[in-house]
């Protein structure tokens, strides 16, 4: 009777498993389907280039082309894909946009996450999604190094150099900012949903005055009210004034009269973690303030 009992234990494990797998696969189908874009988002657009633009003799060197997915690797193998506007044209200088990954996302589903190159393209924008890696120190450093290999290649202007990111790039888009080993500075930074708090921050020195859109969902409860303190960290920095509702960006404060001209604004929208609400605060929009010299 005891064996018997103990038979029909162990046959009902694959029963459990595969109970256990169907339901994760339920769960990423459902994440697939609410939390991920298709279509236009992914593909690449055309860009209405001006029409009295003088070639840019900075990039009469560089080599590179038209790119749909260009798939690449940093020096230690990182994975990341480089997405031009359909008609690039090498001799005029583009602002360039960092895609950062979640955790465990490659360079194809943090692009289906944030959707940004069909939007980023029809704007100018040189797209590149980096693949998720382990974070450390050397892995930040690493990462560093991907935005001047791509402008190595396109032309690219050099301060108009944009970053952004959730969860996971999120922390990567504010830490490069930071971090004294960087191998650039970005001009401007949008991180969403980051690991990072105040306490971090404050092992950190001020870099030179930063543009910044830190967004954060209220719903948030993987970390949750870890964005004001920082974004607090940022103001600090960029020498601004008091924080008020933005007219121009919804669910933002907008820290006023920062140093330099740039911009300190911290943004709460309604969801959880999972959801990127990048959309939602007219991210390209922020950026696009700074091209414009605003």
């Amino acid at each position: 009777m005891n064996k018997w009992r103990k038979s029909a234990g162990l046959s009902t494990l694959p029963i459990v498993y595969l109970v256990l797998l169907v339901a994760l696969t339920l769960a990423l189908v459902y994440i697939y389907k609410n939390y991920s874009y298709d279509g236009d988002n992914l593909q690449a657009q055309p860009f209405d280039y001006p029409v009295d633009s003088a070639p840019a003799e900075q990039c009469m060197e560089k080599s590179g082309l038209v790119a749909d997915h260009k798939l690449l690797h940093s020096g230690k193998k990182i994975r990341f894909n480089v997405t031009t506007p359909t008609n690039y044209r090498g001799n005029f200088p583009h602002p360039l946009l960092m895609v950062w990954a979640p955790s465990g996302l490659n360079e194809s589903l943090s692009e289906r996450f944030t959707g940004l190159t069909g939007p980023a393209t029809e704007q100018g924008y040189i797209v590149v999604h980096v693949a998720s890696v382990p974070l450390g120190i050397k892995a930040l450093i690493e990462l560093s190094s991907i935005p001047q290999q791509v402008m190595d290649t396109w032309c690219v202007a050099t301060d108009h150099v944009y970053y952004t990111g959730h969860s996971d790039g999120g922390t990567v888009s504010n830490a490069l900012a930071i971090l004294p080993e960087r191998a650039i500075s970005p001009t401007v930074i949008a991180p969403s949903a980051m690991g990072m708090q105040g306490d971090d921050m404050d092992d950190y020195e001020c870099p030179p005055p930063v543009s910044v859109m830190l967004m954060h969902n209220k719903g948030d409860s993987h970390f949750p009210d870890y964005g004001n303190n920082v974004a607090g960290w940022w103001a600090q920095c960029n020498q601004c004034g008091e924080p008020s509702p933005s007219l121009s960006h919804g669910g933002c404060v907008e820290y006023a009269g920062c140093s330099g001209g740039v911009r300190t604004m911290f943004c709460q929208g309604d969801g959880n973690h999972a959801h990127w609400p990048g959309f939602e605060h007219s991210l390209l929009e922020f950026f696009k303030a700074h091209d414009n010299g605003g």
